[in-house]
């Protein structure tokens, strides 16, 4: 029986494009979020922005009709907690990422009653920490040691701006029984 010459081609292109896809699909969503991660600031700080401009990059593709809030957690040290206002007179919302980018948590203000939150980040086998006074808590085990609390709120009319930015600035976040550390 003879074989098509491009048959081995056509075989090894395949392969090559599989390996290519696979790692691409694998590697490429951490390297992401670490360079993202890099750009938020320290670890387990809140970290606040104004309103985006043509120069924010921070977060990929911002909305200027939106006020950032970032932490950027580390659980190496321990659970980590985030603390929040919750705006119910605009669109808010509270997000966390592992390090490939998967969202693993999110809550807006139509899914909570009360005017505060309480996150609590783990990993499996950590010591749940004492909670604090929060209407609304949550607990989280986390996929990976790292990753992002992601805050936002929609800046509905220019002349809230001043309002909303307080809301946003009683946001904190920081490892649980460190110095510094909310709650």
């Amino acid at each position: 029986m003879k074989r098509n010459p491009w048959t081995l081609w056509i075989a090894a292109t395949l392969i090559v494009a599989a390996l290519v896809h696979t790692g691409t699909v694998r590697a490429l969503p951490p390297a992401l979020m670490a360079r993202a991660l890099t750009r938020v600031g320290a670890s387990n700080v809140m970290h606040y922005s104004g309103p985006a401009n043509a120069s924010s990059r921070t977060f990929v593709r911002p909305n200027p009709d939106m006020l950032y809030a970032a932490c950027r957690f580390d659980l190496s040290g321990g659970p980590v907690r985030l603390t929040a206002h919750v705006a119910h007179s605009t669109y808010w919302s509270v997000s966390a990422y592992d390090a490939a980018t998967n969202n693993f948590f999110a809550r807006n203000d139509r899914q909570i009653a009360g005017d505060s939150i309480e996150i609590v980040a783990l990993r499996r086998g950590m010591k749940l920490p004492p909670l604090g006074g929060a209407t609304e808590r949550a607990i989280l085990i986390a996929p990976t040691e790292r990753g992002l609390f992601l805050v936002r709120l929609l800046i509905d009319d220019d002349a809230h701006l001043a309002a909303l930015q307080a809301i946003q600035h009683q946001a904190t976040c920081g490892a649980v029984g460190r110095p510094g550390a909310p709650g």
